[in-house]
């Protein structure tokens, strides 16, 4: 069984390895929810920005590649060298030209206030201690932090998440970039005619980067001399409002078909589906293996003395990996140990959510271990069996039986917690959502259907680990 499960698991990690050593790819890092500058159409990243980063690409004579990240972490994807250069509406800070290079602008970005109709609020100078929300990092994040201190910022991870705040009355208002700005306001929202902060779009790349640096420039002055940009904006603007004003008049089950149905957006919630199973499948096989020697290792030296050292490694990754979130351990595993390599980044959720499970489940098959009768060990010893025939003939059997519960809401876990993959790019289920509500301008019916796809995955697993329970009982009797 042990060599089965090694098996399954070294097939599912060169079944996704994706070892890049392709000189000829161009890695650009985005947020494909910023229409019209990156958003999905037709199950690919398109918009002004992406345009622009195509034409990078033909000057370089180099394959574009396509990162969707969260917008907090596109600087970070630059600095470590896991994508050549940022572009999503990103604007110069001195904070931030500390970290990354920017080029010369290529946009120019009116950061304004979306408020109700009725709000009292008739310009931005009259804030005061009102809730304003803002997509977290962003340049209005950083604006009203160090000019409007007095203000109550709500920083959220999407823009469309601050629009849902606005609507249902949670803060008073949304800063944003006024483009973007006029596809997400709908009949009860309008935007201040008067701007906050005027700024200026540019491309990051890494520090030192001179070469690459100076062939984005040449491309966005060439694009800027010939209107090229300008053309390119119109073109993405048209795309944009035709599809707002088209879900605008559609009732619900026009609604639900547009959500789902329209422009293949169902793809994208099977492309997170068989993420998500494939990483909590290998997490939770990798967390057995991890979490098993660990247990093992630890009743070992509890009962003979012996692997001490590793008895003490072991105690150290149970404590460590418990003591800090999966959220980081996956920042740490992506972009510090994975650093220098292009490695999948489904095989990165697969480590993380793995030797994040794994301190979890040593500590469960430790419970199951030491949750066997005293007197099933004696009688063992008894009749002549020393300690590892009395480990693998009497007390692991009778231990998974009483993990096999825990064990199984820990793969439930796993399966909820790859939600967090977003972070680093990954298309699970709830990043799928994202994905068609940026589109729609709608979270309603892709929420649903992902809680719904949720619970059926639970239920599954509910009913295979009672069957589970059922057949070890009967095996026993």
């Amino acid at each position: 069984m042990k060599n089965k499960i090694i098996v399954l698991l070294m097939i599912s990690l060169l079944f996704i390895t994706g070892f890049s050593t392709n000189q000829e790819e161009l890695v650009l890092a985005t947020e494909a929810g910023f229409a019209p500058y990156e958003y999905y159409q037709d199950g690919n990243i398109v918009g002004v920005d992406i345009d622009i980063a195509n034409e990078i690409a033909k000057e370089l004579n180099m394959k574009l590649i396509i990162k969707d990240v969260a917008f907090d972490s596109i600087i970070n994807e630059v600095k470590t060298g896991k994508s050549d250069l940022g572009i999503a509406g990103i604007s110069y800070t001195p904070e931030r030209a500390k970290e990354v290079d920017f080029s010369i602008d290529y946009m120019e970005s009116r950061q304004v206030l979306i408020v109700k109709n009725n709000s009292s609020i008739r310009n931005p100078r009259e804030l005061t201690t009102e809730s304003i929300a803002v997509q977290l990092g962003s340049v209005a994040d950083t604006y009203l932090t160090e000019e409007y201190s007095r203000v109550n910022i709500v920083r959220e991870k999407k823009f469309l998440a601050a629009i849902q705040d606005l609507k249902d009355d949670k803060v008073s208002g949304v800063v944003m970039d006024e483009v973007p700005a006029k596809a997400l306001i709908s009949a009860d929202l309008k935007i201040l005619d008067e701007p906050l902060v005027t700024d200026h779009y540019g491309i990051i790349v890494s520090k030192g980067n001179e070469e690459l640096l100076t062939r984005i420039n040449k491309v966005i002055t060439r694009l800027k001399e010939t209107g090229k940009i300008d053309e390119i904006l119109l073109k993405h603007l048209g795309v944009a409002e035709e599809k707002k004003d088209s879900q605008e008049k559609l009732n619900i089950i026009d609604k639900f078909y547009y959500s789902i149905i329209y422009d293949g957006r169902y793809k994208y919630i099977l492309e997170g589906l068989k993420n998500t199973l494939l990483i909590a499948l290998g997490a939770v096989l990798l967390g057995v293996l991890l979490g098993g020697v660990a247990a093992i290792s630890q009743n070992i030296y509890d009962n003979t003395g012996k692997l001490k050292l590793l008895d003490k490694i072991a105690k150290l990754y149970v404590t460590v990996i418990r003591g800090t979130p999966s959220t980081l351990q996956l920042m740490i595993i992506y972009y510090i140990i994975f650093k220098s390599l292009s490695v999948n980044i489904v095989l990165v959720g697969i480590l993380a959510f793995g030797i994040n499970s794994g301190a979890y489940v040593a500590e469960i098959i430790r419970a199951g271990i030491n949750s066997v009768d005293k007197g099933q060990i004696e009688a063992g010893y008894a009749l002549g069996l020393h300690y590892s025939q009395v480990t693998s003939k009497i007390v692991l059997p009778m231990a998974i039986k009483n993990i096999l519960p825990a064990l199984g809401n820990e793969f439930i876990t796993l399966v909820k917690e790859t939600s967090i993959g977003a972070y680093i790019g990954i298309i699970e289920l709830t990043k799928a959502s994202d994905i068609i509500a940026s589109r729609t301008y709608d979270y309603f019916f892709p929420l649903m259907l992902i809680a719904l796809i949720y619970l059926a995955i639970t239920l599954c697993l509910t009913k295979v680990i009672r069957a589970m329970e059922v057949k070890l009982n009967h095996a026993r009797s």
